[in-house]
């Protein structure tokens, strides 16, 4: 398969008018994805291969970014975080373009992805302890408090809105959060911003090659914080 018959399958038009929102993920992840993709189904491999690479690769980044005792060692470990990111994006186009659609596969998919959002939060907390920050906001331990707090709520309002899902159907609430064509300016904007395969990925390496990791880490608490408050309240009030 050439680049364009995987695009078609991978992206159908609903899926595509969804994801063109996300920028970074849509026009510099989507693309490489599939580049990467095209080898792969020549050889036949399976989805949650990938998907088992792209945790190892998750955990790697995590170690060098939190422990990494320079600038270039935490950049490396971006770039594991960067692998993931696309590896994320591969194995989605290997289940789609190969029907090796499973609910197995998508459970690996999600639990990764949830992964994916406790490391870069954690890692950012820890590395910002042991940086010299340009800007010290409060005592360094905080920073790694910081950082385990939001790795939780950023979880914690997709926990709620999956278990609504499960248990209360199709209401308007799960509907608002899942429908991402119906986004205003606001959801784009905060979802290009904590989305862990979005534009968050470029201010992350930009944080760590500018030391300013304690600023990274208490504003992505402070709108997760709002985001996670606003989240529940709309799920919650039904």
């Amino acid at each position: 398969m050439n680049y364009a018959e995987i695009y078609k399958r991978v992206m159908p038009e609903k899926k595509e008018r969804e994801e063109r929102f996300n920028i970074f993920a849509h026009y510099v992840g989507r693309p490489l994805s599939i580049l990467m993709t095209i080898p792969l189904i020549e050889r036949k491999t399976k989805p949650t291969t990938i998907t088992k690479f792209s945790l190892a690769s998750l955990i790697v980044g995590f170690i060098l970014v939190a422990f990494g005792n320079s600038t270039f060692i935490r950049i490396i470990g971006w770039l594991f975080f960067f692998i993931w990111n696309l590896l994320d994006g591969v194995d989605g186009n290997l289940a789609r373009c190969t029907n090796q659609c499973s609910q197995n596969g998508d459970l690996w998919d999600t639990t990764v992805g949830y992964c994916a959002m406790i490391a870069t939060y954690y890692s950012a907390g820890i590395a910002a302890f042991y940086d010299r920050n340009l800007f010290s906001i409060c005592g360094s331990h905080w920073y790694i408090i910081f950082g385990g707090y939001t790795a939780i709520i950023a979880i914690l309002p997709r926990l709620v809105l999956h278990k609504k899902k499960s248990s209360c159907g199709d209401s308007d609430s799960v509907r608002a959060f899942s429908n991402k064509e119906g986004f205003g300016i606001k959801e784009i904007i905060a979802m290009n911003f904590i989305s862990p395969s979005g534009f968050m990925q470029v201010i992350f390496l930009s944080a760590i090659m500018l030391h300013t990791l304690s600023i990274y880490t208490i504003v992505y608490a402070v709108i997760n914080t709002a985001i996670m408050v606003i989240t529940l309240y709309r799920l919650l009030e039904e």
